[in-house]
């Protein structure tokens, strides 16, 4: 998940300049979250996705927004302790809690309509691949802290879909402006199978937005127009 990241942002560097154009805008996208898995007896645990995003005709009312979340984290924390089928590790666990990790790549797919000229609105489809899951069993003996991980990945399904919306701001009409939003989503895939209910994920995400090149072309393109009215004149 580390390399695939440091990839993400060495692909943004090296292309944002030619994916900033007059009908497209790219970047990054930096978002703090918090999860939940629902009909699970749980709160919510923080993560961190790491995403690209590219806009296509942001300088129309309605625009197609697209990310690619190289590090999406899902999952739940103070989750009852189960059987590990090792009566040791039962026992010693047994007044403590579980942390549930998900590791996926994400799809988002939305679409964004202009309020005002830096306030949109948004709404659209995502799609999760499981990539890695683990329960974290917490708890704590004489004094210290003790920690037993189960890797579960198989027993999630590979795919989760769902729906997501939500409001997002740019700081001013430049394109190297930078921007911050608050997105829901909602899982609809039964993620977890082997336990009753319907156990989906949620989250919500707190998106900072980076473009990338931006200011490049923008400074391009304002040397242009000034060599265009020189020769003019």
């Amino acid at each position: 998940m580390h390399s695939a990241a440091t990839a993400q942002v060495i692909i943004a560097l090296l292309f944002g300049d030619k994916l900033n154009t007059g009908k497209t805008d790219f970047g990054i996208v930096v978002s703090p979250a918090l999860t939940n898995i629902s009909h699970l007896d749980s709160k919510s645990k923080s993560g961190l996705n790491l995403s690209l995003f590219l806009d296509f005709r942001p300088d129309r009312p309605f625009y197609l927004h697209i990310e690619g979340i190289a590090k999406g984290s899902f999952g739940a924390k103070d989750i009852r302790p189960y059987s590990t089928e090792n009566d040791s590790l039962d026992h010693l666990f047994a007044n403590g809690s579980v942390e549930r990790k998900i590791k996926t790549f994400g799809l988002p797919v939305l679409v964004r309509y202009k309020i005002s000229s830096l306030f949109s609105a948004e709404a659209g489809i995502q799609a999760n691949m499981r990539l890695k899951a683990q329960d974290i069993f917490k708890t704590e003996v004489q004094g210290n802290d003790l920690e037993y991980t189960v890797t579960v990945t198989k027993e999630l399904t590979w795919l989760d879909f769902g729906v997501a919306g939500g409001l997002y701001y740019k700081f001013s009409k430049k394109k190297s402006s930078m921007g911050v939003g608050v997105r829901y989503f909602q899982g609809l895939t039964d993620t977890y199978k082997t336990m009753t209910g319907n156990q989906v994920n949620t989250a919500w995400q707190l998106n900072i937005t980076i473009p990338i090149g931006a200011g490049k072309n923008a400074n391009a393109n304002q040397a242009k127009g000034s060599n265009t009215e020189n020769s003019k004149k």
